[in-house]
């Protein structure tokens, strides 16, 4: 399950003000006041949320969607541990029913596993 952010909706056509490079970025409220380390802040969210940066059109380098202002690395990144976490619970789980089960049953589920796996990567590649 993938959590919504309110940028994960971002358009390729938003508006140009809405974009704004390293150097614009500098000084806001919560960002380093110089464009340097901006744009390595920038870097570091767009890592998290590749929705964030895109290439500038007609110049070179990357423009980042306004709302990263607003991001606090820290944030992001417990945000980014809490859902792997959540992750690596379901596997706990799942690896702990499977060695409760008997061999026989574990043969079982592995074969409905590996059918399931099979349709589904026969259907991706159509």
């Amino acid at each position: 399950m993938t959590e919504q952010t309110p940028f994960s909706t971002l358009s390729i056509n938003d508006d140009a003000d809405q974009w704004l490079t390293a150097e614009g970025f500098a000084g806001r409220e919560g960002m380093p006041s110089t464009a340097r380390g901006a744009r390595l802040r920038l870097e570091k969210l767009a890592e998290m949320h590749p929705e964030l940066k895109r290439k500038r059109t007609g110049h070179k380098g990357f423009v980042y969607h306004i709302s990263a202002a607003g991001m606090s690395l820290k944030t992001e990144r417990s945000k980014k541990q809490d859902v792997h976490a959540n992750g690596d619970e379901q596997l706990n789980l799942w690896i702990q029913l499977f060695k409760t089960m008997k061999p026989s049953s574990r043969e079982k589920m592995l074969k409905i596993v590996m059918e399931q796996v099979a349709a589904e990567l026969s259907l991706n590649t159509k």
